[in-house]
């Protein structure tokens, strides 16, 4: 018993708020959609022609919600209740697969709009920035109910990963054989992102790439809305070079307070494989509306290859930035014994 609870105390606060994150998000969730079945309350979660499960109606989509919300509450019961190494490897495993399924599946383009609108709609608030007034608030909060199920079903994988950890006695999972990848993962993390963002930042400069003249006139000052999300892409990239670059392993000297310190790996960790996650359902989303023939509802339809080719990319970015975190993880953990 010591023994545990010393492992609980050092545990990072990530870990420990994982299985919490999780719960929330199963009862919540899970309450909200039962009322909505019961005919108490709208669907909470209607897709769109940008998801994944696009083809779903509202009502279809609470079904799925519930039996996803119960089967983590289920294995949330069976770590509570049962502790033999099968049951808790098993539950592990559960808890991966429901939190694949909720953040890339469930969730679906609007929580990476919600990554990248954020910077406007602080801005929009205090009237700031270009385009202030054209926000659609209703799909900012709908943008942020889809972050919601990228961070529940993100917090069941860790959950997993972390009950994983414990079926064998005295050792840890071996993140190193990660640590090879890490160099070419990044490269193809950063070169995405980048392609995305010349084509948005390129119209809010009035240069038409990949569209034409007609469509970027169309678009107004909704260019902006790209211009934040290529901002973002940008960011995203040289952050994502962090990844194998010394000073995302120690702070700059010149920090204030922090300089010289190592990085924590969380503060890497968090962000990457969230945006990981989103990215890859958007990504899944364009290649849903592709096979389905719903790539139409696109602003410049097929013709205009700016509008979504770099969007088909997403899934081999988003991929590649989660095994670039991997990689990260495993390279800290030898680095420290």
């Amino acid at each position: 018993m010591s023994a545990l609870m010393e492992r609980t105390q050092h545990r990072s606060l990530v870990l420990r708020a994982a299985p919490w994150v999780a719960g929330a998000w199963a009862l919540v969730f899970g309450a909200l959609v039962g009322l909505a079945l019961l005919g108490r309350a709208p669907d909470p979660w209607v897709p769109d022609a940008a998801s994944p499960l696009g083809a779903l109606s509202g009502t279809q989509m609470s079904w799925v919600i519930a039996v996803l919300a119960l089967l983590a509450l289920v294995a949330g019961g069976a770590v509570a209740n049962v502790r033999t190494p099968g049951t808790t490897r098993a539950t592990g495993w559960l808890l991966i697969v429901l939190g694949l399924v909720v953040a890339v599946v469930v969730s679906d383009v609007r929580a990476l709009m919600f990554l990248g609108y954020l910077p406007q709609v602080l801005l929009a608030m205090f009237g700031l920035g270009p385009g202030a007034g054209q926000l659609e608030w209703g799909l900012f909060v709908d943008s942020g109910v889809a972050l919601a199920h990228a961070v529940g079903g993100l917090a069941m994988v860790v959950a997993g990963v972390t009950l994983l950890g414990r079926t064998v006695p005295g050792r840890r999972l071996d993140w190193g054989r990660w640590a090879r990848w890490g160099r070419p993962a990044v490269a193809v993390a950063v070169v995405v992102p980048l392609l995305y963002a010349a084509t948005r930042i390129a119209w809010a400069l009035d240069i038409p790439l990949g569209i034409s003249r007609e469509m970027l006139d169309d678009l107004g000052a909704g260019r902006w809305a790209g211009f934040g999300l290529g901002a973002f892409a940008v960011v995203g990239a040289v952050l994502t070079w962090g990844l194998v670059a010394r000073w995302g392993e120690v702070f700059w000297r010149w920090v204030p307070r922090m300089g010289g310190r190592p990085v924590p790996v969380a503060m890497a960790l968090v962000p990457g494989i969230l945006v990981a996650g989103t990215v890859t359902s958007a990504g899944i989303s364009f290649w849903r509306m592709a096979i389905a023939d719903d790539l139409w509802t696109v602003p410049g339809a097929t013709s205009d290859w700016g509008a979504w080719a770099p969007e088909m990319l997403w899934p081999i970015w988003g991929v590649a930035l989660a095994v670039a975190c991997l990689a990260y993880l495993g390279r800290r953990t030898a680095t420290r014994g």
